[in-house]
């Protein structure tokens, strides 16, 4: 075992962010005997992303850690994670987003946490929003959907169907990873792609290593401050965010559906969920969805019905490839069959 930490940054047009981020890489404290690299991998970037990142790299990191920048053509976080992952020399990967400044005791908490257990597949720690404008008012109601705050209630494994970790600072196992890809894992979400508000590869990728048997674990000492530029903190972003959160939760179906043992098949079909999904529509009200275009900031409802249309369309876009995804999964040469949920 390579006994270190490969930071991956994935990149799209990141010349302006990658600054403090790299600079606060700078200042981690890296234990003895223990090393460290930087992997940038600019995602089809159009701005001088690279550029920015070489200069900044010489300048904070090069006496203390080895770095390489890469190119990944093929736009989408988990493409980028992926050749990251692929080009990485340690043990602990740990995903550092281009607007995530890590804790100077990062590195450190991380390697005591992933010490703990060797069946530990990914790890994750508490996110402080920050910013260089003035949060808006219904900010901390909703701010879970920008990867800040807690992510579990107490330290340890997280338990439950859905736990997941956001991809902000989570680090993950190598092993753990080449078991996944060399036994055949291939992300059905694409995620993050140049302007298009979708996501969900990081969701995914702790859902596969669970069903493959991993454990997903969560230290909150482990603290990032993630920052969040002013135009992604109107009503209008956190609008569209929510209905890409619709949109994800179709294609993370098949790791949720597909680990049940339930005799009710029409879980399996996308018809099913496409007359839930109307069904539960018109339970708001004709005349909110009518208007719900001009309602003002700060309703919930109005983010449900979000993520509602969001899932919705999503699930009428694929619904040729929804059984088959459900099916790939369920099969999957990856996964630990004894993870199959008995009901």
């Amino acid at each position: 075992m390579n006994n270190g930490v490969s930071i991956v940054i994935c990149c799209y047009n990141s010349s302006k962010l990658l600054p403090e981020t790299i600079r606060h890489i700078s200042l981690l404290i890296i234990p003895a005997g223990f090393s460290c690299e930087i992997i940038i991998v600019d995602n089809n970037s159009d701005d001088n992303t690279s550029e920015t990142a070489e200069k900044l790299l010489k300048r904070y990191v090069s006496k203390k850690s080895t770095y390489k920048i890469l190119f990944q053509p093929v736009q989408g976080l988990s493409a980028a994670r992926k050749m990251g992952f692929e080009n990485s020399v340690y043990e602990y990967i740990l995903f550092c987003d281009d607007d995530n400044w890590l804790s100077t005791d990062y590195i450190e908490i991380l390697k005591n946490t992933m010490e703990k257990s060797e069946k530990i597949g990914a790890v994750g720690g508490e996110s402080t929003a920050v910013s260089d404008e003035i949060f808006p008012w219904w900010f901390q109601e909703f701010s879970q959907s920008y990867s800040a705050g807690k992510q579990s209630e107490s330290d340890g494994i997280i338990t439950g169907e859905k736990a997941a970790l956001w991809g902000a600072g989570m680090a993950v196992r190598r092993s753990a990873l080449n078991e996944l890809y060399s036994k055949g894992f291939r992300s059905i979400l694409s995620d993050r792609k140049k302007n298009v508000l979708s996501s969900g590869g990081d969701i995914e990728l702790c859902y596969a290593l669970r069903l493959a048997g991993w454990e997903i674990w969560y230290e909150s000492s482990l603290k990032i401050r993630h920052f969040i530029p002013g135009h992604r903190l109107k009503w209008e972003y956190l609008r569209k965010l929510s209905r890409g959160f619709g949109a994800q939760k179709v294609n993370l179906d098949p790791y949720l559906i597909s680990n049940q043992n339930s005799s009710d098949k029409n879980l399996q079909k996308w018809h099913y969920h496409a007359f839930s999904l109307m069904k539960k529509l018109r339970g708001y009200g004709f005349t909110k969805l009518m208007k719900f275009k001009n309602y003002p900031e700060g309703d919930p409802e109005i983010l449900r019905i979000e993520k509602t249309l969001g899932r919705l369309t999503e699930i009428l876009k694929i619904r040729g490839e929804y059984n088959k995804r459900m099916n790939s999964v369920r099969e999957a040469s990856w996964r630990n069959k004894d993870q199959i949920k008995k009901s």
